[in-house]
C-alpha cells in the first residue's frame, strides 16, 4: 500500500512537471493546485503544510542565452522519425550546458521537454544539493539508510535470540 501511494505521488509530480509546460497561466495554476492536493491528501498532510517544489523554483530561462539546434532523429519510430529534424540539442551559452531530446515525434513538444530538462540541469549545476535533484536524492538515500538501519537491529535482535536458544 506504501508503495502504491509512494508511486501514485511520483506520478503526481511528473503530472505537475508536464503541466508546467502548459502556455495557459489560469488553467496551469488550476490543474497545479489540484495536484498539489491530491498529494497532500495521499501524504496525509493538511493544506497548509505545503513542502511541494513547484517549476517556480527552477531558474529561468533566458532565450538570448540559448542555442537550439534541430536534427533529425534516429531509432524506433519509422519514417516519421527519420526523415523530419525533430530531435532538439539545447546548449544554455554561459554554462555550456546541453541537452537533447527525441522523446515525441513532435518538434514543439520535443522543444518544451528539452527546456525543462535544461532547467533541472541548470538548477542542479547552480544550486548542487539544494536543487530539486539534490533535495530528492538525498531524502531516497536517508531513507536507505533508515531501512538498512531497522535491518541491522531486526538482525541483532534475531542474533540476541538465537544466542539464547
Amino acid at each position: 500500500s506504501k508503495v502504491k501511494q509512494q508511486m501514485d505521488v511520483e506520478s503526481l509530480y511528473i503530472l505537475s512537471e508536464l503541466v508546467a509546460l502548459l502556455p495557459d497561466d489560469l488553467l496551469r495554476e488550476r490543474i497545479l493546485l489540484k495536484i498539489e492536493s491530491h498529494v497532500e491528501r495521499l501524504e496525509g498532510r493538511k493544506p497548509n503544510q505545503t513542502t511541494t517544489v513547484t517549476s517556480q523554483d527552477l531558474p529561468e530561462l533566458n532565450e538570448d542565452d540559448l542555442s537550439e539546434k534541430f536534427v533529425r532523429g534516429s531509432g524506433a519510430g519509422g519514417q516519421k522519425i527519420n526523415k523530419t529534424a525533430n530531435r532538439v540539442i539545447l546548449v544554455h551559452i554561459p554554462t555550456q550546458l546541453r541537452v537533447e531530446c527525441q522523446d515525441t515525434r513532435s518538434l514543439q513538444q520535443n522543444r518544451k521537454i528539452a527546456r525543462k530538462r535544461l532547467r533541472l540541469k541548470l538548477d542542479e549545476f547552480i544550486n548542487g544539493e539544494k536543487s530539486r535533484t539534490g533535495l530528492k536524492g538525498a531524502k531516497v538515500a536517508s531513507k536507505k539508510a533508515k531501512t538498512k538501519a531497522k535491518n541491522r537491529a531486526r538482525q541483532r535482535k534475531k542474533a540476541a535470540a538465537k544466542e539464547e536458544d
